[in-house]
C-alpha cells in the first residue's frame, strides 16, 4: 500500500461507500421485498403456496443467472474499457449485451417452460402441491426476459458510473411489487399467481427504466442501435467474463433444489414448507453481503483498467472487512429474532417449530458467505474468470453437496441446516489458500495490469 499517499484514502473511501452503499442497499431493499412477498403468499395461500414458491422458485432462477452472468461480465467489460478511455469500445460492448439478453430470454422462455412440469415431478409432491408450484414457475419462465433485463441492465448502469440511479430505479419496482403483491394475493385473492404476476409487471417497470438510461443521452456510454452488424463482437469475452456471477446464481438454485430434496426426505412437507421459508430470509442476508462484493467490482475493474494496482488491492481489502462485518451482525440479528419468524409468514405448528430451528443452526453462515462473495468478485473483476469460476461452483458442485449429503446421516433434518455452515467455512478456507498462495506467487502468476 506504499504507493498510496495518505490524502488519498479518504477520497478513496468515499468512493467506496459511493459504490457500495447504493448496491447494499439495493440487495438490501430485494432481500426485504423477499420476506415481504412471502409474507403475503404466507396470508393468502398458506404453508402449500410457500412451499409452492419454494419448490418452483429455483427453476426460474436461471433468467436470473443469465442476466446477472450479461450484466456484470458486461458491466466489468465497461469499467475497463472507460478506465483505459476506450469509450466507442464500451458502446460496443453494451450493444453487445443487450442481443445476448434477447436470445439469453428467447432460449430460456421456450426450454424451461416445457421442461418445468417433469422438474417439478421429480419430487413426487402432492397433486395440488404440484399444481400450484407449475403455475408460479411458469408465470415468471414464459416472461423471463423481464428478470433478464433488470439483471443485465442494472450491471450496466452501475459500471457506466451512475450506482444511485441504479438503486432508486431498483426500489420503484420493489415498492410496485409489494403494492401488486397486496392487491393479487390478498385484496383478490389469486394465490401463488397474482404473486407471479406482480414480480413481472415490477419487473417490467424496472427493466424499461434501466432501459431508458441509455436513450435519452445521460449516460456515459450510449446504445447506439446503428452498430447491430457487430452486435456480438464481444460475446465471447461477456460470457467469459459473466461465468461466475452467471454461477453465483446458479449455484443459488443448485443450493435450493438440493435443500428443498432433503427437505421433503427428512421433514415430509412441512420440512418443504420449512425450508421455503427460511430461504426467503437467509437470502436477505447473503444479498447484502452479494451488495458489496456488487459495489466493489465497478472500482475494482476501473482500477485494474487505469493499472492501479494500490487502489485495487485497497479497495478489496475494504470489500472484506466490510463483508465479514456485516455478516457478523446479520448472524447476531438471526440468532435474536429467529422464534418470532414463523409467526410473520403466518406459520403454526410443527412446521413452524422446524423453521426457527433451522433458522438458529444456519445463522452462523454469514461471515463466511461474506468472504466468499467479495473473493468471487475480485477475481471476477479482474478477468481471473478461472479462479472466480472455481470458488463460484466448487460448492454447489462439491463442497455443499458432500456436506448435505453426510450430515443429515448423522443428525437428519438438523443436518440440512448445519449443511449451509459447514459448506460455507470450508469455501472461505478453500480462498484464503488460494489467496495467500497467489499473493506469495506458490501456484498462481501474480496479478499483471494487463490491457483487454
Amino acid at each position: 500500500m506504499g504507493a498510496l499517499k495518505a490524502k488519498n484514502y479518504k477520497e478513496m473511501s468515499l468512493l467506496f461507500c459511493g459504490f457500495v452503499i447504493p448496491a447494499l442497499t439495493s440487495q438490501l431493499l430485494s432481500g426485504v421485498y423477499t420476506i415481504v412477498d412471502g409474507f403475503f403468499v404466507g396470508m393468502g395461500a398458506g404453508d402449500a403456496g410457500l412451499a409452492a414458491v419454494g419448490i418452483a422458485y429455483p427453476f426460474t432462477v436461471f433468467a436470473t443467472a443469465a442476466g446477472a452472468g450479461i450484466g456484470i461480465g458486461g458491466g466489468a467489460l465497461i469499467s475497463m474499457s472507460r478506465g483505459r478511455g476506450r469509450g466507442k469500445q464500451a458502446e460496443d460492448i453494451l450493444t453487445s449485451m443487450v442481443m445476448l439478453m434477447v436470445l439469453a430470454s428467447l432460449l430460456i422462455s421456450i426450454s424451461f417452460s416445457a421442461a418445468l412440469p417433469k422438474l417439478i415431478g421429480l419430487f413426487k409432491i402432492s397433486e395440488e402441491l404440484s399444481r400450484l408450484s407449475s403455475v408460479y414457475g411458469l408465470i415468471l419462465l414464459i416472461f423471463s426476459f423481464t428478470q433478464i433485463f433488470t439483471m443485465g441492465l442494472l450491471g450496466a448502469v452501475r459500471n457506466d458510473g451512475y450506482p444511485r440511479k441504479a438503486m432508486y430505479i431498483m426500489v420503484s419496482g420493489f415498492v410496485l411489487n409489494i403494492i401488486l403483491d397486496w392487491l393479487w394475493v390478498l385484496v383478490y385473492p389469486f394465490g401463488v399467481a397474482g404473486a407471479a404476476w406482480a414480480t413481472v409487471v415490477s419487473q417490467m417497470l424496472t427493466a424499461s427504466l434501466l432501459f431508458c438510461h441509455f436513450l435519452r443521452g445521460h449516460s456515459n456510454v450510449r446504445l447506439r442501435f446503428k452498430k447491430t452488424p457487430k452486435c456480438l463482437l464481444f460475446s465471447r469475452r461477456i460470457m467469459t467474463m459473466g461465468i461466475s456471477p452467471f454461477g453465483v446464481q446458479m449455484a443459488a438454485a443448485l443450493t435450493m433444489i438440493m435443500h428443498n430434496w432433503q427437505s421433503l426426505v427428512y421433514g415430509g412437507e412441512a420440512g418443504i414448507a420449512a425450508y421455503s421459508v427460511i430461504s426467503y430470509v437467509i437470502p436477505v442476508g447473503v444479498m447484502l453481503q452479494e451488495g458489496i462484493a456488487e459495489g466493489i467490482q465497478p472500482l475494482v475493474s476501473y482500477y485494474y483498467g487505469a493499472s492501479l494496482p494500490a487502489r485495487r488491492k485497497f479497495t478489496a481489502k475494504m470489500g472484506f472487512s466490510s463483508a465479514f462485518g456485516v455478516g457478523i451482525a446479520c448472524s447476531l440479528l438471526l440468532l435474536v429474532s429467529a422464534r418470532f419468524i414463523p409467526g410473520f409468514f403466518s406459520m403454526s405448528g410443527t412446521a413452524s417449530a422446524i423453521t426457527a430451528r433451522g433458522l438458529i443452526l444456519a445463522s452462523p453462515m454469514f461471515p463466511f458467505v461474506g468472504i466468499n462473495k467479495v473473493g468471487a468478485s475480485y477475481y471476477q473483476s479482474i478477468g481471473r474468470s478461472g479462479h472466480s469460476s472455481f470458488l463460484t461452483y466448487v460448492d454447489p458442485l462439491l463442497v455443499l453437496p458432500m456436506f448435505l449429503w453426510c450430515l443429515p446421516l448423522l443428525w437428519k433434518l438438523d443436518g440440512v441446516w448445519l449443511s449451509m455452515t459447514f459448506a460455507n467455512i470450508a469455501l472461505s478456507v478453500i480462498l484464503i489458500v488460494i489467496w495467500i498462495a497467489e499473493s506469495r506467487g506458490v501456484f498462481f502468476a501474480r496479478v499483471a495490469d494487463k490491457k483487454i
